[in-house]
């Protein structure tokens, strides 16, 4: 798609432009993406991605990390220890990088303790790090966005500390938005300079809208897309009759298109706008898309796998709307069979969860624990370490520990052991408090 006419890369370029005109060249060691709309984030994060790529369009070198922040002590140590990986990676397809003292502080990290603070010698890294840049006067901007942060205040804090101690020519970005500002006491602080550059709404419905109504008429795929975009109108207008007469055309069309996927995905689409209807088609049609699907899988083609496990998802869902725990249960556990099978692995955890849920809150722990005992936890925990810290598997490792018969004390410390160290020695409290949103 041309870049010109493409309504999300006009957005992200205002960004570039913005960034250009009164963040490049200063000196600032905090900025901070201030969103009036946090549906905007995936322009930010499509900035972020765009100018820490080879397609980059500031004269800055932007690096992005996503370290997870669990507390100020560790994470500096955290921090370096990942941007370490990341430029390793990187050395695997481009072998010229020019960073000379890559191996040094590859060493250092690899010798540090990581429970005791390590900011000097992130500090002195990134240091090391910005000499290797081809192009001295260009700034060296960290973009700090965690997946996950457990405090903000505490974030926050570390943030001041860290920024502080940044040399002249480096530093750090930060997203935030004007209903919650995170970041006020650092942006306050009059110990280093900082700048918010505000994004107002970039009104991304709209674009999205535009994006999906592009292209010739007459394509099924778009007649498809706009018949979703009337239905989410109809829907939220509280009209259900015209959510059916939009969601009996998307049938139509996704027939039409002779694919069974996209035959499979209208009927799931239609359930799902009216959900909140609570109408007596959603279960027929849940179904009837599960048929078109097995008739697929009979064949061996697996191309509507994840379509089938999101009708099981939205027919458990459904089930727990009704009031039908052990039904909702059921077909969770169908949905995490199903993946299992196929070693969908991520979606397996996922629907497992959402049976833990069900189970703790409808007094179902016997259910729950025969079918873990069954072998689905030890085929999941087999996972390697990098696939299970990027999952909720947590949550599943906490109920388990917390209701398992035959668990031995010696198997309950080793695993309780890894958990530490994949998640914290939090993980057991922020799996437990996490696993209150009814699915």
């Amino acid at each position: 798609m041309n870049n010109e006419h493409n309504p999300i890369a006009i957005r992200i370029n205002r960004i570039q432009e913005s960034w250009k005109d009164q963040i490049q060249n200063n000196n600032y060691k905090v900025v901070r993406f201030l969103l009036d709309d946090e549906d905007d984030l995936p322009l930010i994060n499509g900035f972020y991605k765009l100018e820490s790529s080879i397609h980059r369009s500031i004269d800055e070198v932007l690096v992005v990390m996503l370290t997870d922040f669990e507390n100020s002590k560790e994470y500096s140590y955290r921090l370096a220890k990942d941007w370490i990986l990341e430029y390793e990676k990187s050395l695997s397809k481009y072998p010229d990088l020019p960073w000379t003292e890559f191996t040094t502080y590859k060493d250092k990290i690899l010798l540090a303790n990581p429970n005791l603070p390590q900011g000097h010698l992130l500090i002195e890294m990134l240091a090391s790090y910005k000499k290797s840049i081809p192009f001295p006067t260009e700034n060296l901007r960290i973009g700090i966005v965690p997946r996950k942060i457990y405090s903000y205040p505490d974030f926050a804090k570390w943030i001041e500390k860290f920024a502080l101690q940044l040399p002249q020519d480096i530093g750090i970005v930060l997203t935030d938005y004007t209903q919650n500002l995170y970041y006020s006491p650092v942006m306050n602080n009059s110990n280093f300079s900082s700048y918010s550059l505000h994004i107002e709404s970039q009104n991304m419905k709209g674009a999205y809208q535009d994006i999906i109504r592009s292209g010739n008429p007459s394509d099924p795929q778009v007649k498809f897309n706009n018949c979703m975009l009337e239905m989410g109108k109809k829907a939220s207008a509280q009209n259900k009759n015209g959510v059916h007469h939009w969601g009996k055309k998307l049938l139509e069309v996704g027939q039409s298109t002779g694919d069974k996927g996209i035959w499979a995905s209208a009927h799931l689409i239609y359930a799902g706008f009216l959900f909140g209807f609570k109408d007596l088609s959603i279960q027929p049609l849940l179904d009837k898309g599960i048929k078109i699907c097995y008739s697929q899988l009979k064949n061996n083609d697996t191309s509507s796998l994840g379509i089938l496990l999101q009708l099981y998802n939205y027919k458990a869902s459904y089930y727990s709307i009704e009031g039908n725990s052990s039904k909702a249960w059921e077909w969770f556990i169908k949905g995490t069979q199903e993946a299992m099978k196929f070693q969908h692995y991520m979606e397996a955890i996922s629907s497992c969860k959402n049976a833990i849920i069900i189970a703790e809150k409808k007094f179902m722990k016997s259910d729950m624990n025969q079918y873990l005992e069954n072998g689905i936890f030890k085929e999941l925990y087999k996972q390697d370490d990098e696939f299970i810290k990027a999952t909720e598997f947590n949550y599943i490792a906490n109920y388990y520990l917390s209701n398992s018969p035959t668990l031995t004390q010696e198997e309950y410390q080793t695993i309780d052991q890894r958990l530490i160290r994949l998640y914290g020695k939090k993980w057991r409290h922020q799996a437990y408090s996490n696993l209150q949103t009814t699915p």
